[in-house]
């Protein structure tokens, strides 16, 4: 019998779910709404209304606009297995992160996200949805601006954070951000025990001026004082370049 069911009434939920199960290579069945759920079905997704009105805890609310939430919490779920005593977080810092975890030193999953602010929410979504009994966060110091303010914020989240030596590890190539993620996540690091001071380099401030020479098509260069800004993590790029625009049109 599948993992999963889908059991709902609304049909452009259900045609929507079906096809993600597909995609992601969950086993799957459609159940009509008004029969049991069989035992061997670890969880069924109906609509917030369906599932508040079954008395079976193995129901999942979920709307159209929630599908991929959804179905991320259940695949992290059925990775990381039941009563998972310890859940390690690999970062490999950078514009676009990589993020991988190993829960009880098995690998649970991994992916590559859009920018640095994403990464403490989809960790703490990741928790969530494991509910470890201990976790700890293991972030690469390739970047030292960006694995500092991702140490912070995970530190103010009352998370457990090691900085990993990147340069004594041979961790792949400098654009395989998920492979450098779960290398970094299986090596013990340093502990971080207090707020760490996040001071750009010439360096990364340079490649945020470049980064914002390419997102505006070459109209500008944002100047160093935003740069600094964006890399400490007090603006987006975007909202910097904005900025800058408006500075030049008044």
């Amino acid at each position: 019998m599948p993992a999963v069911a889908v059991r709902t009434e609304d049909f452009r939920l259900a045609y929507r779910l079906l096809d993600r199960l597909r995609s992601s290579g969950i086993e799957h069945v459609q159940i009509d709404l008004h029969h049991p759920v069989p035992r061997g079905v670890d969880c069924w997704i109906g609509s917030h209304a369906e599932v508040g009105r079954a008395e079976d805890g193995r129901g999942v609310g979920c709307e159209v606009d929630e599908i991929d939430l959804v179905i991320g919490s259940i695949m992290n779920r059925m990775r990381a297995g039941e009563e998972v005593q310890r859940l390690c977080f690999g970062i490999d810092p950078g514009p676009r992160p990589g993020l991988a975890w190993l829960a009880d030193g098995k690998p649970a999953g991994a992916l590559q996200l859009e920018s640095v602010d994403a990464v403490v929410d989809r960790l703490i979504d990741i928790l969530a949805d494991i509910s470890p009994v201990e976790a700890v966060v293991r972030i690469g110091d390739g970047a030292p601006t960006i694995s500092s303010r991702i140490a912070n914020v995970c530190l103010a989240r009352g998370l457990a954070v090691q900085f990993v030596d990147e340069h004594s590890t041979s961790i792949g190539s400098r654009h395989d951000h998920i492979g450098a993620a779960r290398a970094i996540c299986s090596l013990e690091g340093i502990p971080v025990i207090r707020r760490v001071q996040v001071i750009p380099s010439d360096g990364e401030v340079r490649e945020i001026q470049r980064r914002s020479r390419r997102i505006s098509e070459g109209r500008l260069t944002i100047p160093q004082s935003l740069a600094r800004a964006v890399a400490v993590g007090r603006l987006t790029l975007t909202e910097a370049v904005e900025l800058h625009l408006n500075s030049l049109d008044g």
